[in-house]
């Protein structure tokens, strides 16, 4: 299962990367993530971090569906894939607003109780926030689910069925 999870994580993270770059110079303004009105953009300017904490969520969430998505076909697949793109984004939206909490601190003020409020405050607010940061961020997300595609159909292929981590040549 690890190779499994590496194999997701790694790639999905360099894909996440360099079409975060290609976006990043193709768009006008070069604004590959959305935010809500008056948001200060963090996650513009430390787009690899976000990106990252979504890749580490992603993979072992890749790789435990991984089975269920070679059983199926169609759009059985696509609600495989659908599965584990909300579980990611219910997963990393509470860390990325800890994420978002943590760099606003580091601006230049860190509040008494500044630990309980990164969790907490940071926790839900990313849970009510990171779901719209994601929805407008259009066409980042959706290159991203077909990004994500592709790489359950290659894990598919490089990791034979029945568990076993050896990987085909």
């Amino acid at each position: 299962m690890w190779r499994r999870t590496l194999f997701y994580g790694l790639t999905s993270f360099g894909c996440a990367a360099v079409g975060y770059g290609l976006l990043a110079w193709a768009l006008p303004g070069h604004h590959v993530f959305g935010a809500p009105y008056r948001m200060l953009l963090y996650h513009e300017a430390h787009p690899l971090a976000y990106i990252g904490l979504c890749c580490v969520l992603f993979g072992p969430l890749a790789a435990m569906a991984t089975e269920a998505f070679r059983r199926r076909a169609g759009w059985g697949r696509v609600g495989v894939l659908a599965v584990v793109a909300l579980a990611t984004l219910t997963l990393s939206a509470p860390l990325g607003g800890m994420l978002w909490y943590w760099h606003d601190m580091r601006v230049g003020y860190f509040p008494p109780h500044w630990v309980q409020r990164l969790l907490l405050a940071g926790g839900c607010d990313g849970l009510a926030v990171g779901w719209l940061v994601v929805l407008l961020s259009v066409p980042y997300n959706a290159l991203g689910l077909a990004v994500g595609y592709g790489l359950l159909v290659a894990g598919v292929r490089r990791f034979p069925a029945g568990g076993s981590e050896e990987a085909r040549p």
